[in-house]
């Protein structure tokens, strides 16, 4: 875990899951700890002393039917894993109303704020579908990462950021800073996250068949061209011998740029930072990123 958050989200988290009707509660199997625990902390840090309500919930709402509908597919799938691929499909719309009905019937919200969600509910299945046509149609490269990780999951922390900004009744400003941040904040997670799963060979190996290239091979693509082009162009599938080769050369030419790249992104959340009122939220935010940088230091 990157940050801190308060623990009197995940109650409310876990209150919204066990008051969820069992049929779409028996498909949230692999909820996503991480990424929810980061939007907990990014709420945190711009909402601090406020209280929690039903709404806090809302971006939650935004994340777990996401998760479901995933833009991608199990290997091999059997009839099993497809009809389950469908009721999760159902279970995903299911959660995507209950969004609705919590923002619509949200009271004290501001209505910039209430727009912010509508439209990342409307373009966030946008962004899933160009996820998915990247990973069957074409290589992704550094851009493609950026842009997906910021119209994916860090638009869902930069609005947990901004809706605990608007609940503590700053202004639009703020409230626009604080999403920026919580965005970037996002993109950091991802690449640790990344990080993470390229120096983990079960999971280098099993994003690596599904099309979800972690960061730090997209920088060894760019590095080492020649030796990632014969990889996947081999006429059978790689032994696992040459998945451990590959991952070896991805750490020795891919990890690097790619903690350096978490590094430039601190350092714009800093710019951003430094144009927040002066006070407590800004000083939990620059306590925040130094933690960031200390952290892609030990990475």
């Amino acid at each position: 875990m990157l940050l801190d958050y308060d623990v009197a989200l995940e109650d409310d988290f876990q209150q919204l899951l066990a008051h969820l009707p069992a049929p779409v509660r028996d498909l949230l199997t692999d909820v996503d700890t991480d990424a929810h625990h980061e939007r907990q902390a990014v709420y945190t840090l711009f909402g601090a002393g406020s209280p929690t309500s039903e709404l806090t919930q809302a971006v939650e709402c935004l994340a777990l039917a996401t998760n479901l509908n995933r833009a991608s597919f199990t290997l091999k799938p059997t009839l099993n894993d497809l009809a389950i691929s469908k009721a999760q499909a159902y279970a995903s719309q299911y959660l995507s109303q209950h969004f609705n009905q919590l923002v619509v019937h949200a009271t004290g919200l501001a209505d910039t704020m209430k727009q912010d969600l509508f439209t990342a509910a409307t373009e966030l299945p946008l962004a899933n579908l160009n996820r998915l046509r990247l990973n069957f149609n074409q290589r992704e490269r550094i851009a493609d990462f950026l842009k997906d990780t910021k119209y994916r999951s860090a638009r869902l922390t930069g609005l947990s950021a901004e809706l605990a900004a608007s609940l503590a009744d700053t202004d639009a400003a703020v409230s626009g800073l604080a999403r920026a941040i919580g965005e970037t904040i996002g993109i950091i997670a991802k690449i640790h996250h990344d990080v993470q799963d390229t120096r983990q060979i079960a999971d280098f190996h099993e994003r690596l068949l599904r099309g979800d290239y972690p960061l730090p091979l997209l920088f060894g693509f760019e590095n080492e061209a020649g030796y990632f082009y014969d990889f996947f162009h081999q006429t059978h599938q790689p032994t696992a011998d040459q998945f451990v080769a590959a991952q070896q050369k991805v750490l020795a030419t891919g990890l690097e740029p790619a903690l350096t790249m978490a590094n430039e992104l601190v350092d714009q959340a800093r710019l951003d930072c430094q144009q927040l009122p002066a006070g407590d939220t800004r000083q939990r935010v620059e306590r925040a990123l130094e933690r960031l940088t200390a952290t892609n230091s030990e990475a």
